[in-house]
């Protein structure tokens, strides 16, 4: 690679702006030698999907935050029931396939399609 530099960039910066570029070229030899760095590792397209997946991400908690609660709330309620009923002898196995199966059924179903939405968003996070 040819390290031959002949060109030259100039920008103008307020007393600000120049302490940040100072700052974040702690690291480097010089402040030439960041900039390239940054330049070269700088990804729009990458940057653009990772801040709509991002985007993705904050709508699908959203999107389930309610309902996961309601369902929480409900799910919880049902297995006090279902241990006090349990204790006293009478839980039936009707009660059991009638109430409680399709309840359960319903909540695993809602965290399969969660997980699997979050492993398609994580998935566009890691590209």
């Amino acid at each position: 690679m040819n390290t031959n530099r002949t060109k030259t960039i100039r920008i103008r910066l307020n007393e600000k702006e120049f302490d940040i570029f100072k700052k974040k070229a702690e690291r480097y030899q010089c402040l030439s030698v960041m900039i390239r760095d940054v330049v070269a590792q700088f990804d729009v397209l990458g940057t653009k999907r990772k801040l709509e997946a991002l985007r993705e991400m904050i709508a699908f908690y959203q999107k389930y935050q309610q309902e996961l609660s309601w369902m929480g709330g409900n799910f919880n309620q049902m297995m006090k029931r279902a241990n006090e009923l349990a204790i006293s002898g009478e839980l039936s196995a009707d009660y059991v396939v009638n109430l409680l199966s399709p309840k359960v059924g319903k909540f695993m179903k809602l965290l399969k399609e969660m997980k699997d939405e979050q492993h398609k968003i994580a998935q566009k996070l890691t590209r």
